[in-house]
């Protein structure tokens, strides 16, 4: 009889333990990068997730320009000499990069530190431009900065 109390009694301890354990809800972020257009400029900077959520243009003039602009203020510009699909360098005299911090601080691409530039695809019939970007960017002011997993797809006016 003391056994079988036991049992019963053990059941209940380890049943309401399993029950009781109530899983706390995860606060849920939303993803200000999330995919809200078609059209995309993002990267990592620094660490930080970054994306033009704000403002994002290109334009294909003498060279092909795309700047996008963060909810935070920050800004991000590529001015790309390569278009055609291929890899190339990102430095400070061709495929320039700039990034201007949500404080004003400005960082740009040099020619001691190049970074790389890949144009996946370029449709001249659409208008449309995909690539990816990694770099290190310099400020005077603050010392380097590095960009990875930057990609790049938009679409520029005639």
């Amino acid at each position: 009889m003391k056994m079988t109390l036991t049992f019963w009694g053990l059941l209940t301890v380890l049943t309401l333990t399993l029950f009781a354990c109530k899983k706390e809800e995860e606060e849920v972020i939303e993803d200000p990068c999330l995919n809200y257009s078609a059209y995309t400029l993002n990267a990592t900077i620094g660490g930080d997730k970054w994306c033009a959520n704000a403002s994002l243009f290109a334009d294909y003039a003498i060279v092909m320009t795309i700047s996008g602009i963060n909810d935070n203020g920050s800004t991000l510009l590529l001015e790309l000499d390569d278009v055609d699909p291929g890899t190339y360098s990102i430095t400070g005299d061709s495929n320039y990069v700039l990034y201007t911090s949500t404080l004003a601080d400005g960082f740009q691409s040099t020619n001691d530190n190049p970074g790389t530039l890949t144009i996946v695809s370029h449709d001249l019939s659409t208008d449309r431009i995909r690539g990816t970007f990694s770099v290190t960017v310099l400020s005077p002011l603050t010392g380097n900065k590095s960009i990875t997993g930057g990609s790049f797809n938009v679409v520029y006016p005639e």
